[in-house]
């Protein structure tokens, strides 16, 4: 009996990455911004998709500039000198407690093409309740759009591939999930970074995951990964929350979601559909990253979770491996990687917070940048590192480029990508070359304003 393609991952790969690094989404010397925004106001032009309303309507609303330190919510960790502090959008959805409502600050955008990157700052804040009402709210990030005629009317905000985390770590296992549109995909898919045999077929990882032991195809720890702490201490005791944050629960603290899409990506699964998109959760406290997982267009996802009216093989051996009856298709379509960006947020529980002021997502210091699998310094990726390169990076200083970058150029110059891969040598621009270019001495130094 052979294995499916897309069940021949590394149990171990990627689960939990340990570095003061954030890999290549920050601002490296070979990525280009292609968006940024600190979200203080809305001159982006970003626009709120909802089931239940719109800018200023019941159900979901969103507020550009908000004030997170009224709150006791520090800076974000990624903010630049020219932002205003603790100012973000605040996002809020279910204000009215009856839908099950959704809600997304969506842009679209053509140059969200190719492989790019894409991360921004979350907090979810959720208002403490004795009972548990209304305190379990998702929020995260899409990337890309739905292929047109897969447009669900009943889930306007979940389209293309995107990534959410809940705020208290009360949903089971449903707390880290991967989505292609409105499928929540699968652990036994493959597409996760870990395959949590514990819990059987789950549409997620589960936030007091301790599964270490790569026998079991686990290597996660999620408590460790988001250690628990007083919530009054975290905000300044201004939210009166008088409990602490769970343990592996991704609510009360700024975390950096980040996003690498690569449209034409072949992909570990044996369909021929392209595209993926790999989730990253970076910890700024600890300088701790956690791949979540990789949605990956290739993979038929037909292992959904238990509740949707599934035909479950629970045989000895099966992995409870489930089948969806109802609709064989569900996450199996692909979706369009590119040319859109949403900040996500969802209430799929119906159940209003006893503070509806205190249940929001915040978002801060959104950064999309442009990947390359050229040479370091080919700025105009024609394939080469020349002199054409160098009048990119002028053009593009303290805009798209940094000074830093004309460090990478001269120590590439005259490396074709050919080159680069086999690890040839070649070399630097001679002095006269450089002098013609009237580079700048090389104690000058530009800085780069957000």
């Amino acid at each position: 009996m052979s294995i499916p393609r897309f069940f021949l991952r590394p149990s171990a790969l990627r689960a939990l990455l340990i570095g003061v690094a954030l890999f290549a989404i920050s601002r490296t010397s070979s990525a280009q911004v292609l968006f940024q925004d600190d979200l203080d106001d809305n001159t982006s032009g970003w626009v709120l998709e909802s089931l239940t309303g719109s800018f200023g309507l019941a159900g979901s609303d969103a507020v550009f500039g908000f004030d997170y330190s009224a709150l006791g919510i520090p800076e974000a960790p990624n903010s630049g000198v020219a932002d205003a502090a603790t100012r973000g959008v605040r996002l809020r959805t279910n204000t009215t407690g009856l839908p099950r409502d959704q809600a997304a600050l969506s842009l679209t955008d053509a140059s969200f093409s190719g492989k790019y990157s894409v991360q921004v700052d979350m907090w979810l804040n959720w208002p403490p309740d004795p009972a548990a009402v209304g305190t379990t709210i998702h929020g995260g990030m899409y990337v890309g759009d739905s292929l047109p005629g897969n447009v669900n009317a009943n889930f306007p905000a979940q389209r293309g591939a995107g990534f959410i985390a809940d705020t208290d770590g009360d949903c089971g296992n449903c707390d880290y999930i991967l989505l292609k549109d409105r499928f929540e995909m699968d652990t036994f898919s493959g597409q996760y970074s870990v395959r949590d045999f514990g819990f059987g077929n789950q549409p997620g990882i589960d936030a007091d995951d301790l599964n270490t032991n790569p026998a079991n195809g686990d290597l996660i720890n999620l408590p460790a990964f988001l250690p628990t702490f007083d919530i009054d201490a975290a905000t300044g005791g201004l939210q009166n929350a008088g409990v602490a944050q769970p343990a592996g629960a991704a609510g009360f603290q700024w975390l950096t979601i980040v996003a690498e899409v690569d449209p034409t990506a072949v992909g570990i699964g044996p369909g021929t559909a392209l595209g993926t998109a790999k989730f990253s959760v970076i910890n700024p406290a600890t300088s701790q990253v956690l791949v979540i997982g990789t949605v990956d267009n290739s993979v038929p996802d037909v292992l959904d979770d238990d509740g949707d009216g599934d035909d479950c093989d629970d045989s000895a051996g099966s992995e409870d491996i489930c089948v969806n009856t109802v609709d064989p298709l569900a996450g199996d379509v692909p979706v369009n990687m590119e040319g859109r960006i949403a900040l996500f947020l969802v209430d799929f529980f119906a159940g209003a917070g006893s503070n509806l002021n205190l249940s929001f997502a915040l978002f801060d210091n959104v950064l999309v940048t442009q990947s390359s699998t050229t040479q370091p310094g080919d700025f105009n990726l024609d394939g080469f590192v020349d002199a054409a390169d160098y009048t990119t990076w002028r053009d593009g200083l303290g805009d798209t480029f940094t000074a830093g970058d004309y460090d990478v150029w001269r120590a590439n110059f005259g490396m074709p990508a050919s080159a680069a891969i086999a690890g040839s040598s070649v070399p630097e621009p001679s002095a006269w070359l450089i002098l013609s270019l009237a580079i700048a001495p090389a104690t000058r130094r530009f800085f780069f304003k957000r």
